[in-house]
């Protein structure tokens, strides 16, 4: 074996194609991508690597919409644990992202129509509560994940020592695997339904400071490319969604 293909088997044992093959995906969707990027933790203070930040272009910066992704490679597959009631009683804003003050106000004036328009908000299918690891993996790997997209979603959406930050900041963590991802249901019989998916969501609600608990995306490595251009079509409604009030900020600045 050449050195070549030795390294080549480090990096596919690492996972560094994985997180190759999103970036690529992000940006054939239209996002501007950066990878191994880093962001403050607010619990020990200390930086952390997050894989991809895929951000939706927008020449003014008024308004920043990321997709914020954790990489994540093994042999095992993923179990997602969903239930009809995972989001019962649960605003659905706060389930979309990590949302900004002034984008949270904005969509809350706007979610009638959005609830009817934008799968993202309305949330119809069942969700999850839980992502697990199959076959005794380490239970902590899908926690770490979670907690470090929604820590990385934080620090974009409330960057610290920063004189100026955008009014509408919108970031959705997401978790990117190359095992199957197999949702796990309990039916009404008392029997366990298992469904390979493509993609899921589950509610990741934690307390950190300035975060109160959202959705995180799983994705399937095969399916990425088909969710970065759902991602972009997501973002573009958003931001569509925001422009009145992105014109009223504008126009409150030319007479400041």
């Amino acid at each position: 074996m050449s050195m070549a293909d030795k390294v080549r088997e480090w990096l596919e044992g690492e996972g560094f194609p994985l997180e190759m093959r999103t970036a690529a995906a992000f940006r054939s969707a239209g996002f501007e991508v950066r990878q191994s990027s880093y962001y403050l933790d607010p619990e020990s203070g200390k930086g952390r690597e997050i894989d991809v930040v895929a951000t939706d272009p927008d020449t003014l910066g008024l308004v920043q919409i990321h997709v914020v992704i954790e990489c994540k490679s093994g042999k095992t597959p993923w179990i997602l644990l969903t239930s009809e009631d995972a989001l019962s009683g649960y605003n659905r804003l706060f389930a979309l992202g990590v949302l900004s003050q002034d984008a949270l106000a904005s969509l809350a004036d706007r979610a009638g129509e959005l609830m009817n328009s934008f799968p993202w908000l309305r949330k119809s299918n069942r969700n999850g509560y839980a992502l697990r690891r199959a076959f005794g993996g380490d239970s902590d790997v899908a926690y770490s994940a979670a907690m470090g997209v929604a820590k990385a979603c934080g620090h974009l959406v409330r960057p610290p020592d920063t004189e100026w930050r955008a009014p509408f900041i919108l970031a959705f963590p997401v978790i990117v695997v190359d095992t199957p991802l197999i949702e796990c249901t309990l039916e009404s019989n008392g029997h366990l339904r298992l469904e390979d998916i493509s993609q899921g969501e589950f509610l990741f609600d934690t307390r950190l400071p300035h975060y109160s608990g959202c959705c995180i995306r799983v994705v399937t490595q095969a399916h990425i490319s088909a969710f970065a251009r759902e991602a972009k079509s997501a973002a573009d409604e958003l931001r569509a969604a925001l422009k009145p009030d992105e014109e009223k900020r504008k126009k409150a600045w030319r007479k400041s």
